[in-house]
């Protein structure tokens, strides 16, 4: 059956289904409306007790369903002619089992449409067994349509069900809503797109399902490689909104991403973009996202490396997706599928590495994004960059949401450094070896609290798993230092490995560890001058052939294809990304052997001018670790030398910056050539943006020296110096951060307060935040470390929990802080119930964010908080605790399901602030809820599919203040009755997906 005429049927129902499934139930007498008890179903349909119908009215009423249903799309029908009658018969027999069920309206309502369709179809298990698999899954659709309208009658036929169960009538009108989007997502039952898309999610979802666990390799290589669902850590992003601190916009990924429709994500080599991108397709290949992506359900996705799809001349089409990136699966799709799939909303495009395409090219990337965009304006789109590759609101044009990938805290790297080591214990079965792998985690985790610089290279997720694979493999005996971590790691690969594994070496080849070093870089400079990230294989074994006569050690130029065949599969540092394809397992290492070869080939020239590109950032960088100390100095007075001369103030920027950062991997150099940089370092000194501190605590700790203190810098230029500060990190930076805690700027204050994920939270408790005024700052606890310092405060008043649980120990330990205002931010991926908050007894304002991932709100009841604000709240929700709140005077209430308006009258409540979807053709009377209210301000989505709204019962709170907006207003009327500045209506026809955004008047 065609997905359109399942749309269609849906299309129907809201309009012609409704009176035809009325006359399946008696007619309600004139005191129905009174009873204080459940009715049984039975006594509601019609033949049952009083049989005014027969089984030739219930066939004709089947009939006529299935009727409208045909007639919905009439030159592609979903069932044959010679078998509407069966499917009639069929859909009567099942609609009869309502009047035998053994249960009431209301356990009926609370079991759901879906729930109520199984118990029907229970009932009558043989009457689709003769039906075709079309008509049965027309069967099926219309049992659905059928039990959404019966709920719905049973939801508002009486005054008792009406009141008990508003929460479940709401929840059915949004449904109803709903439907027609949904049945879109459907691919049509047996037809060729479903039998493809079956395969095809399942190749993704083996494609990508596990991670290369970097270093694990070492024992067993079977092993490498780790599920999605475990492996895969859950990171921050900041959201790039009105140039605000990054460190108050942190969410982990689903808080950002939810209700985000499109995205451009930026974040630094190894710093887990490409695992992102895995993790969505994977979930999206399983349908199994968490609820605040519910949006992202049901989605197709296409993994689109722009790395790839740069070997051929153009970008490709939508039916050219699976081609372009050497999917097997890609001759047998059908055609126009990918077209179709973007075009109904069901897909999600990602498209991974702006950054790795040159910069002449990206101008074509981005139209190319532009007409996607524009082409496919449902589709889900994420796009992943350096952040230096692309500027601000590169895409915000097509409404793009910019986010930056954080780099992980303490609490993430601890739980990394443990998964890594669990999937260690994975491989092993002797015991002895078992407790030794837990002695190096414990270490580990130990050392780097004691490191500073090794926990700062830690926090980049690549990086932090090949510090777990050195400490193992060498016995818990780490190098400090970025260029030392790497040339260990290249030891651990090109040699250790194999003879761990007693792997034997093919006969001719003597492959060193120096000859193979030797021909990696010669290929990894070849695609960095190339501005490439792949290789064919053929032109990496030219450059194999070309380098071996000057290696007769190594293998004769005869054997280059043995000896590429030898670096793809024993080096670990090469992979095949696709048929005929090479690359380096990540481009971190092409970076660190490119920046050998080029020091070696002597090209320092070509480098510093290559500052202008930043592809080549950290070639130029790692080079000056490779360089000897006189190419040191000459490289780096070079770049100092090009910024000086350019009359591009962005350009001249970049040199100095790019200089400047360098310093981290000069070990050794002449004074002259430190002093220079540093002086052209000092004059982009102090930071005004957050973009200009990010850039600047690249150049690690020499900033901190030229960094000046607080009396001399303007508020925004402050905040900007303390993002710096915290980026750099150390002992050293925090006690520059120190010296910010007096200020009087509360935002600069509140920046130096947001800084504590980047320190050893204890350390940061007792020496900036102890003595910090905070009055007017919010603090924000986002980990168990922080939690476990508020001793060392004395008073907190304005608290923000985020990603924890609230537990009543929790609870206890913030009393004595004094606690003025708090705010809950719960995760999405745990479910808790909320304590009792009568110890917070100052408590005057409570905000709780994500409602819907908290099994009870009742103990709210008890709070003293005089303000409460309530967002996302779930489908089914009782406000009744609200009554008990005896302090509560202003109330903030937010769903996308419906008006979450309690059931009882909340005479205490004299403001109202509401966000929610109208789904009847009447605004309801605040009036009667809300008895007291002086202000009132409201925020309405109407359904497109509504009647008129009526605005008239809010002239009963025309005493207060009150503001109204609406959404996608049709019509209204009722608007006499109210001030004309008060009110306003948008007709505002665009996709609007996720939370509203909140109306403030």
């Amino acid at each position: 059956m065609d997905p359109a005429s399942i749309g269609t049927t849906a299309r129907i129902a809201s309009s012609v289904a409704r009176p035809i499934i009325a006359r399946l139930f008696a007619k309600e007498s004139q005191g129905a409306g009174l009873v204080d008890k459940p009715v049984r179903v039975s006594r509601l349909v019609s033949w049952g007790e009083k049989r005014s119908l027969n089984a030739l009215d219930m066939w004709k009423i089947a009939r006529e369903l299935v009727k409208v249903a045909v007639e919905a799309n009439p030159h592609e029908p979903p069932v044959a002619s010679d078998e509407r009658e069966a499917l009639a018969d069929a859909l009567a027999a099942t609609l009869s089992a309502l009047g035998e069920l053994d249960m009431d309206d209301v356990q009926a309502v609370r079991l759901g449409h879906v729930g109520l369709a199984r118990r029907l179809t229970a009932a009558r298990p043989d009457a689709t067994r003769h039906l075709s698999a079309d008509a049965a899954v027309l069967h099926d659709a219309l049992l659905d349509l059928s039990c959404l309208h019966i709920l719905h009658f049973f939801a508002q036929r009486s005054t008792f069900v009406a009141n008990a169960q508003v929460a479940q009538t709401r929840m059915l009108d949004e449904t109803l809503r709903l439907l027609d989007a949904l049945v879109d997502r459907i691919p049509r039952p047996g037809s060729a797109d479903e039998e493809f898309e079956i395969r095809y999610l399942a190749h993704i979802e083996r494609k990508y399902g596990k991670l290369n666990i970097f270093g694990l390799d070492l024992s067993d290589p079977g092993r490498a490689r780790w599920p999605m669902d475990t492996a895969y850590l859950n990171l921050e992003l900041a959201s790039q909104r009105d140039g605000g601190s990054p460190s108050a916009n942190r969410r982990r990924v689903e808080g950002a991403l939810s209700g985000c429709n499109r995205a451009l994500l930026r974040g630094l080599a190894g710093s887990g973009k490409t695992t992102l991108m895995q993790w969505l397709a994977v979930s999206a290949a399983q349908n199994s996202f968490p609820d605040e992506l519910a949006n992202l359900r049901g989605r197709v996705p296409f993994m689109l490396p722009l790395r790839a799809l740069a070997q051929d001349p153009g970008l490709p089409r939508p039916e050219q997706f699976l081609g372009a990136t050497g999917n097997i699966l890609h001759a047998l799709q059908p055609e126009h599928w990918a077209d179709r799939v973007l075009s109904s909303g069901r897909g999600m495009v990602l498209i991974d590495g702006v950054d790795e395409v040159s910069e002449s090219e990206r101008p074509v990337v981005r139209r190319w994004l532009l007409d996607l965009a524009d082409l496919y304006p449902r589709t889900f789109f994420l796009v992943t960059s350096r952040p230096s590759a692309v500027n601000a609101l590169w895409l915000a044009e097509v409404d793009f949401a910019e986010f930056n990938l954080l780099p992980m805290n303490r609490h993430d790297v601890d739980q990394f450094v443990q998964r890594w080591h669990n999937a260690v214990l994975t491989t092993i079965d002797e015991p002895e070896e078992r407790q030794a792998v837990e002695r190096c985690r414990d270490a580990l985790l130990t050392t780097l609290r004691q490191k500073h610089d090794l926990y700062r290279l830690a926090t980049i997720p690549l990086m932090c798993a090949l510090i777990c694979a050195l400490h193992r493999d060498r016995l818990t005996h780490l190098p400090d230092r970025r260029m030392e971590l790497y040339a260990a790691a290249l030891t651990m690969l090109l040699v250790r490995r194999d003879k761990e594994r007693e792997i034997p070496v093919p006969d001719g080849l003597v492959p060193t560890e120096e000859a193979q070093v030797q021909l990696l870089q010669r290929i990894a400079y070849w695609l960095i001058r190339n501005g490439r990230s792949e290789a064919a294989q053929t032109t990496a074994v030219r450059i194999i052939r070309e380098k071996l006569p000057s290696m007769p050690h190594m293998a004769p130029p005869n054997r280059a294809e043995d000896v590429f065949r030898y670096l793809l599969l024993r080096s670990g540092l090469l992979r095949e990304p696709s048929v005929g394809m090479v690359d380096f397992i990540h481009r971190t290492f092409q970076d660190y052997l490119g920046a050998k070869a080029a020091v070696e080939a002597e090209d320092l020239d070509l480098l510093a001018e290559s500052g202008r590109d930043d592809q080549w950032e950290d070639v130029i960088r790692l080079a000056i670790g490779h360089a000897r100390d006189g190419e040191r100095a000459y490289l780096l007075r070079k770049l100092v030398e090009l910024g000086d001369q350019s009359a591009d103030p962005q350009l001249r920027r970049r040199y100095h910056l790019l200089a400047a950062a360098a310093l981290e991997h000069a070990t050794t150099l002449d004074p002259a050539a430190r002093a220079a940089v540093a002086r052209r370092a000092s004059a982009l000194i102090p930071p005004d943006t957050p973009a200009d501190a990010e850039q600047l605590a690249t150049a690690g700790a020499i900033v901190l020296d030229l960094l000046p203190g607080p009396e001399t810098l303007m508020p925004q230029q402050a905040r900007a110096t303390v993002m710096t500060i915290a980026r750099i990190g150390g002992d050293a930076a925090l006690e520059q951060l120190a010296r910010f805690k007096r200020v009087a700027d509360p935002e600069v204050r509140q920046e130096v307060a947001l800084s504590w994920p980047y320190f050893d939270a204890r350390s940061f408790a007792e020496e900036v935040l102890n003595g910090l005024p905070m009055d007017d700052l919010t603090l924000h606890l986002s980990g168990p470390e922080q939690i476990a310092c508020l001793d060392a405060l004395d008073r907190v008043p304005h608290l923000s929990l985020r990603g924890q649980i609230l537990t009543a120990d929790l609870v206890d330990a913030l009393s004595p802080l004094k606690v003025h205002s708090l705010s809950i931010v719960p995760s999405s991926a745990v479910s808790f119930t909320l304590p009792s908050l009568t110890p917070l007894r100052g408590l005057r304002r409570l905000s709780v964010e994500s409602c819907d991932v908290i099994t009870a709100l009742a103990p709210l009841g008890e709070s003293p908080a005089k303000e409460l604000a309530l967002h996302r709240l779930p489908n089914v929700v009782n406000l009744t605790f609200l009554a008990r709140a005896a302090n509560l005077r202003s109330l903030t209430l937010s769903s996308s399901h419906g008006i979450p308006l309690p059931e009882v009258p909340l005479r205490q409540v004299t403001s109202l602030d509401l966000d929610g979807v109208l789904t009847g053709e009447q605004v309801p009377d605040f009036a009667e809820v809300f008895p007291s209210l002086t202000s009132l301000t409201l925020r309405l989505t109407c359904q497109s599919y509504q009647a008129p709204v009526d605005l008239s019962p809010l002239r009963n709170v025309l005493q207060g203040q009150v503001n109204v907006t609406l959404v996608d207003a049709g019509k209204v009327h009722g608007l006499n009755a109210l001030p004309a500045d008060r009110v306003s209506v948008r007709h505002d026809g665009r996709p609007r997906t996720g939370l509203l955004r909140r109306f403030r008047g």
